[in-house]
């Protein structure tokens, strides 16, 4: 069966064929499918707007999926159209998913302002943490689940002092400020959370960073998570202004992390 790609195709991986491409493109949506298990043909027919069957026969190979399509489907699970490309040549190549990049090390500066400062503060830096705050709370499809985007820069860095984190102070974290008001008043707009990225496993009730698509795009949220029968439901401590949501997705592509520690500004309290 000839397969008809569009141009823009050729130029986003200009040394491959077009067959290998598509197979790239198979491969990493089998890949997705047997991740997410029952029901997941369903959820790509809708959120990629085609129907039931035409998402069998792109499975079956009866039909080949459009350029288009393959775009909406990557965005649809989470991927930019070249990240799930690199998925699936990687699960062709190697068997494997692609290792993600880990975030660039920073050193951790602290402005002192006398000598005495500086003197208290010789011998125990080992006492504070400094933690990647991350501004655009944009998200990316890692190979345990959802993850802040490993490719961005953060914008600073958070000093906690240690033992304020408790158990989790030598986990993978990560910060970012709260844009909105949905739940105040426990965590309000221009707080500053911390998110446990190895803290992922479900407690009912219990306040998560969670990915919340936007216009296409997938963007961290704080939220209550409450188990129903069918899944998961968003809740904001704010119920007046921001009601319960039902989210569709199941937890590994849901949760980011726990959140675990909140810093706010308490002038006007």
């Amino acid at each position: 069966m000839a397969i008809d790609f569009n141009q823009e195709l050729k130029e986003a991986m200009p040394t491959e064929s077009p067959e290998y491409l598509y197979n790239c493109f198979i491969k990493a949506l089998e890949f997705e499918a047997s991740r997410k298990g029952y029901g997941f043909k369903s959820f790509l027919a809708v959120a990629a707007a085609t129907s039931n069957a035409y998402i069998t026969q792109i499975f079956k190979r009866e039909k080949n999926a459009s350029f288009g399509k393959q775009i909406q489907i990557s965005q649809s699970l989470g991927y930019s159209f070249e990240e799930f490309l690199r998925l699936g040549r990687s699960l062709l190549e190697t068997g494997s998913p692609p290792v993600p990049v880990p975030p660039p090390e920073h050193s951790l500066i602290v402005q002192v302002n006398s000598r005495t400062e500086k003197d208290r503060l010789i011998g125990i830096s080992d006492n504070y943490r400094g933690i990647p705050l991350y501004e655009s709370g944009k998200l990316a499809a890692g190979v345990n689940g959802i993850e802040f985007d490993p490719y961005e820069e953060p914008i600073s860095t958070v000093v906690i002092y240690i033992p304020e984190l408790k158990g989790c102070s030598k986990h993978n974290l990560a910060a970012l400020r709260v844009g909105g008001n949905s739940m105040e008043p426990a965590i309000s707009k221009g707080s500053i959370v911390v998110v446990d990225l190895d803290d992922r496993a479900f407690a009912n009730r219990k306040v998560f960073c969670v990915n919340y698509a936007q216009g296409g795009d997938n963007i961290a949220a704080i939220k209550r998570i409450q188990q129903w029968d069918s899944g998961f439901i968003l809740v904001s401590d704010n119920v007046t202004d921001f009601p319960p949501e039902i989210t569709e997705l199941d937890w590994n592509n849901l949760c980011v992390g726990r959140v675990v520690w909140m810093w706010r500004d308490i002038r006007n309290i």
